[in-house]
């Protein structure tokens, strides 16, 4: 918020509608690497997520005028990208390749976290792999377990930004969240006991 108490991504907004692009180069700088990183999370492919978010930021541009302010800014965003995921992935009759974000490395994943350089060597390989195992069982959730755990556990959106986001029902965000959490868990478990 600045000092008027308005909202600055609002703010900007209005200022992109009255004709000024750069305050659209604004948004696309505030936003750009959540959205990248949740359309990543989503479709498991860098190069891939890359386009859809230069899609996204095209449809939100075109979008502008009709945006209402009835959810933040960011939160709307995401409902944008969400649905641009789902129709991609169903437009090109794919899902996520279960591997593909365990075999990037991780210098060109945005996502990946490095293990603590201090740990003992064996340490950092373990965290390494559960990392990577961690990773390609997200991707073997469905889209709509996929996009409540990354908006909820990773993004770090409450439950009423990520109902906005997906129009759904706050006890829905709440069972889905769970349900997916789980999954998640037990996808990790089996692995780590095979």
């Amino acid at each position: 918020m600045n000092s008027g108490g308005r909202d600055v991504d609002r703010e900007l907004v209005d200022l992109v509608v009255a004709g000024d692009r750069d305050a659209f180069t604004s948004l696309l700088q505030r936003h750009q690497r959540r959205i990248l990183n949740f359309i990543y999370r989503m479709v498991g492919e860098r190069g891939f997520a890359e386009d859809l978010t230069q899609e996204v930021f095209l449809k939100a541009y075109e979008a502008l005028p009709r945006f209402r302010g009835e959810a933040a800014f960011g939160t709307w965003l995401f409902r944008i990208a969400h649905n641009h995921c789902l129709n991609a992935l169903r437009r090109k009759g794919r899902e996520i390749a279960v591997t593909a974000l365990a075999k990037e490395p991780s210098n060109g994943n945005p996502l990946a976290q490095l293990p603590d350089p201090s740990a003992p060597v064996d340490e950092r390989m373990e965290q390494r792999e559960l990392h990577a195992v961690v990773q390609a069982k997200l991707a073997e959730l469905t889209p709509e377990h996929r996009a409540v755990l990354v908006l909820r556990d990773i993004q770090g959106l409450s439950y009423d930004e990520i109902a906005s986001a997906l129009n759904l029902e706050g006890g829905t965000v709440r069972s889905r969240i769970h349900r997916a959490r789980m999954e998640l868990k037990e996808k990790i478990r089996n692995y780590l006991e095979a």
